[in-house]
């Protein structure tokens, strides 16, 4: 891969989006963006080449804002990667509001989310505040003026003006995100241990119709590992269905499936690309 690439993620740096555009790739040119919405918007304005999203999170869920760019007809980009992140928050305060008596505690949503009853066990009274990111609620604090605390990635805690309160805040403690990268291009490669990530709709309800377009996937022994809706937004009731399944759309049996399911529904093919694995 060209190293002059621009790689677009949610910044500022030091987020957790901001270490995954790192870990897959050192050397190409990382462009932070205030909004996972202006990361995608990127991609249409050509201010970077490819950017690095969170798709879902073990504890949350999807990134609905990234299914529904995906699964928009006007987009034409690819998936060429994913990795997957641990994700481990801690709670800050800053040195001038070292005590418990937080009337506010900022972070992205996310991560607000993914520490419910932590939040909930200790600062129940706390109003909680909306940041970008896990790093700008720091900065967010800053500008409050208000005693509080916020929650971001471990690192933060060398931060010269910042008290870790607490570490591994999260929920449930196996707490893993998912990231994709998309792309102008699709990913070339084919290996051994590749994914497909597609997306299909129906002109209209019928009974049956998701059972008839998934038939073929069983018929072929093709393993799906992943599926789930999510509304059009064109009527109540009409839903796009995300689904992930093993192999690469240039072997011949995913493709002559894939050939078969285009006859029964409306089917974009998302990328394929490596599986990852630790």
């Amino acid at each position: 891969m060209d190293d002059n690439l621009n790689i677009g993620y949610l910044g500022p740096k030091g987020t957790y989006s901001s270490r995954a555009a790192d870990l897959y790739s050192p050397k190409l040119n990382k462009i932070p963006f205030n909004s996972i919405n202006e990361v995608l918007g990127s991609l249409n304005d050509n201010s970077s080449d490819l950017v690095i999203v969170p798709l879902e999170n073990s504890i949350q869920g999807s990134i609905v804002e990234v299914l529904d760019f995906l699964a928009d007809e006007k987009n034409n980009f690819s998936i060429i990667g994913e990795l997957e992140l641990n994700i481990n928050h801690s709670i800050y305060t800053l040195k001038k509001y070292n005590d418990n008596k937080f009337q506010v505690i900022f972070s992205h949503p996310q991560a607000l989310g993914q520490c419910y009853k932590y939040i909930n066990d200790n600062y129940a009274d706390a109003e909680l505040k909306i940041s970008n990111s896990t790093v700008d609620s720091l900065n967010d604090l800053e500008q409050y003026n208000m005693p509080g605390a916020f929650i971001g990635p471990p690192w933060l805690k060398d931060n010269e003006k910042v008290i870790l309160l607490d570490e591994n805040i999260q929920s449930v403690k196996n707490n893993v995100t998912r990231f994709v990268i998309i792309s102008n291009n699709s990913c070339e490669k084919v290996t051994n241990d590749d994914k497909t990530s597609l997306v299909i709709s129906f002109d209209k309800d019928a009974p049956g119709s998701l059972y008839i377009a998934l038939g073929p996937f069983s018929v072929s022994k093709i393993n799906m590992t992943k599926i789930e809706s999510r509304p059009t937004k064109e009527k109540l009731g009409n839903y796009y269905f995300f689904i992930d399944v093993e192999g690469n759309v240039k072997d011949e049996k995913l493709s002559l499936c894939l050939n078969i399911i285009e006859k029964t529904c409306n089917l974009k093919i998302l990328g394929s690309y490596p599986i990852f694995n630790n």
